[in-house]
């Protein structure tokens, strides 16, 4: 497999060449016939004005006709003949013997197979005319009143052109080979500079590969592969702080798995080997039927997490009540509330408060965060539902006069299985994962939303939701 550096040397080179050979070809190749074409160009544009002069001076050769041929003579090197309607000579500036005086147009071989009026072009490859080298002729038609009165011929040596091109080869040739040495030396500098950054890229990847995370890509660039390198160091950096949050969660849900099968294994023993009182073996049940419901909440709020945080479980927006969701939780938990004697009042300034939202997650959401306020909550204290109408928002507050959280705590409160209170051993009323579920939820409904907390105080969670 040829490398990336060969291939861009190869490429840059292959272009050089190209360019090169299409000099060739337009210098050198198509150099003579653009030159033909325009002389001849420029011999029918000078047989027009003679033409002109000369029916101007009344079919005469006059002096001006004279100056006119002399000059084009000096600029081209042209020989100019001037024909009669009876194809005989008039006037010529070539000097010539006195038996080729009386050369007519068809001694030169000019066609005359065409119709009369028009203008025709030979190149003549044999010695003509006492020319030493190929030359071309042009037969310009003279016209008076539609009727052909003469023709002007003119003819011009192709000698100059031939020399040119010879010169231009052995320039082109120089040019050319000078050409191909430097390009290539520079396509394999420049070959060099633009794989460098790339040889890192891959090399880097081929670590990240393997989970080396601290591998990074040095790019100097501004350019597309400066924005490659910065996006490989991004992605080796999110990659590792996912590879922690892997770790983490795997440690977390191992010792949140392991306690509840503990004390169902604990228990189960104690009551299986050990002859204990009937309210003993209830209460063991009790604990037992409780851990494993725990452990059933936590499976199912993992799958749910799960789904959130893969994007399988989007939200399914509607239009509904908000008053009737809250109403709904505080049905679910007020048993639960009423065990610590505690009160959950809902205030809000209008019951027809309408909201935008998938209705069942936030239903959860409702529930999460007022379950925890319970369960966080002095006996003989309340828990505070306020939903407020703003102008451009509504506002839904959850407080407690709770135990509070310690301020050095609240930036982790919404990670997978984080607890303030460490020092719990068993604790059924919640799985850890209740807040991380909350801010997948609200996050997906691009929901602001906060917590401010107080130790021995309380806490209050804080949404904002923007009127539809």
């Amino acid at each position: 497999m040829k490398s990336i550096l060969s291939k861009l040397w190869l490429g840059i080179t292959s272009l050089v060449l190209i360019i090169i050979l299409l000099l060739w070809i337009f210098q050198v190749g198509l150099l003579k016939q653009f030159y033909i074409s325009e002389r001849k160009n420029s011999l029918i544009d000078k047989g027009k004005v003679i033409s002109s002069l000369f029916l101007e001076n009344n079919q005469n050769i006059a002096q001006n006709i004279k100056d006119e041929i002399e000059s084009f003579k000096t600029s081209f090197n042209a020989i100019v003949f001037i024909y009669d309607s009876s194809n005989e000579l008039i006037y010529t500036n070539m000097t010539i013997r006195n038996e080729r005086r009386n050369i007519k147009v068809p001694d030169i071989k000019l066609d005359k197979s065409n119709a009369p009026f028009k203008t025709e072009t030979l190149i003549m490859s044999k010695r003509m005319l006492h020319s030493p080298a190929p030359f071309i002729l042009v037969k310009v038609p003279i016209i008076n009143n539609n009727e052909l009165v003469g023709n002007v011929v003119l003819t011009s040596p192709l000698a100059p052109i031939e020399e040119t091109v010879y010169i231009l080869k052995k320039q082109l040739s120089i040019i050319s080979l000078l050409s191909i040495i430097i390009a290539t030396a520079l396509a394999l500098a420049f070959s060099r500079y633009f794989t460098k950054p790339i040889l890192s890229i891959i090399e880097a990847s081929k670590k990240i590969a393997k989970g080396d995370f601290t591998a990074g890509v040095h790019v100097d660039t501004k350019d597309e592969l400066g924005t490659l390198g910065e996006s490989i160091n991004n992605m080796a950096l999110k990659l590792g702080q996912t590879e922690k949050l892997r770790r983490e969660f795997i440690a977390n849900i191992s010792h949140e798995l392991k306690t509840p099968i503990s004390l169902i294994k604990a228990y189960s023993e104690v009551i299986k080997d050990i002859d204990i009182s009937e309210e003993s073996k209830k209460e063991y049940l009790d604990i037992i039927i409780d851990e494993s419901d725990r452990l059933n909440n936590m499976v199912e709020d993992i799958l749910y997490l799960s789904k959130m945080e893969a994007g399988f479980s989007k939200p399914e927006f509607t239009e509904f009540y908000i008053i009737e969701v809250i109403n709904n939780v505080k049905e679910k938990l007020e048993f639960l509330a009423m065990k610590k004697n505690i009160s959950i009042d809902v205030n809000i300034d209008d019951d027809n408060t309408i909201i935008y939202a998938d209705k069942n997650k936030m239903y959860q959401v409702f529930y999460n965060l007022i379950n925890n306020s319970i369960n966080h909550s002095f006996e003989n204290d309340k828990v505070i539902v306020k939903v407020m109408n703003l102008q451009n928002m509504i506002k839904i507050e959850i407080s407690d006069e709770g135990k509070g959280i310690p301020k050095e705590d609240l930036p982790y409160i919404w990670d997978r299985f984080y607890k303030v209170d460490k020092s719990r051993q068993r604790d059924s009323s919640g799985t850890g994962l209740g807040m991380a579920i909350v801010k997948n939820i609200l996050d997906a409904h691009n929901f602001n939303y906060g917590i401010e907390s107080e130790v021995s105080k309380g806490t209050t969670v804080w949404i904002e939701i923007k009127k539809h």
